[in-house]
């Protein structure tokens, strides 16, 4: 099928996620708020767990917290930035043209998404760097292959699940303070605060179904050498797949909607 305007072809298509996804990276580097949750905050977290779990009797690797808080980070800013960008559009009053074109709304949404999950690499790495040097942390990875495999598909899982909860911002703009109630919630459901066994077993089945559940045991399995590692990998590329339908199909209901009542624009 030849490429055209209203139907660009795979390789036009890459290039676009590509573009927007360097253009929304470097927008957000120098944003201070998304610099600091992606980056200062999982660094207090990462202290403060170090502090507590001093002098504790309880068996924890220290990779495990400094993964653990870096992950955090990357979540924050990853929930922050997929329900800011549509409002963003909003506010520069750009969303009607954008929706209105023939390019998917999924694509368009779709590199903000995967630029402030990318953020949170940074955060993750300061931590680790920050953990070695403050706390004597040994930076050590057993399969550094699989760390390497883990970490851009924890990023994909992230993003993904950032940009499903963020399509309702096209339909209900003050969506975002909704949003915000769903970071602590995935904090402790995933595991980035507590294990995911000491939840209760009704519990357990919603930490299944989320993909950072599946991106902590990922990156954890590969730096403690753990089994189970390469399939949470799958199942986070797996369970993206899935966030990406039903974010399409939402998105296409909520832009239908949102078109019908006039709201589209409404800030």
């Amino acid at each position: 099928m030849t490429a055209s305007p209203t139907n660009p072809g795979p390789r036009a298509t890459a290039g676009y996620l590509l573009r927007a996804w360097r253009l929304e990276l470097r927008q957000l580097v120098r944003t201070r708020l998304y610099v600091f949750l992606a980056v200062f905050l999982p660094l207090i977290c990462a202290s403060l767990a170090f502090y507590m779990l001093d002098g504790s009797d309880r068996d924890i690797a220290p990779v495990s917290v400094a993964l653990s808080a870096g992950l955090m980070g990357m979540w924050s800013s990853t929930l922050l930035g997929s329900g800011n960008a549509i409002n963003r559009l909003r506010w520069m009053q750009v969303l009607e043209p954008l929706v209105a074109s023939p390019r998917s709304t999924f694509l368009i949404t779709l590199p903000f998404a995967l630029a402030t999950a990318t953020l949170g690499v940074y955060g993750l790495a300061a931590t680790l760097a920050w953990s070695a040097l403050l706390f004597d942390m040994p930076l050590h990875l057993a399969d550094p292959a699989l760390f390497l495999l883990a970490l851009p598909a924890t990023v994909l899982a992230l993003g993904m699940l950032g940009l499903l909860l963020s399509s309702a911002f096209i339909l209900y703009p003050t969506a975002q303070s909704l949003a915000n109630f769903f970071e602590y919630p995935v904090w402790m459901l995933s595991g980035m605060l507590a294990p995911v066994s000491t939840l209760p077993e009704p519990v357990r089945v919603i930490s299944w179904c989320l993909s950072p559940t599946w991106g902590v045991k990922a990156l954890e399995g590969a730096a403690l050498g753990t089994s189970g590692a390469a399939r949470a990998v799958g199942m986070c590329v797996l369970l993206s797949a899935v966030y990406g339908a039903l974010t399409l199909l939402l998105q296409r209901r909520f832009e239908w909607m949102a078109r019908s009542s006039g709201t589209l624009a409404l800030q």
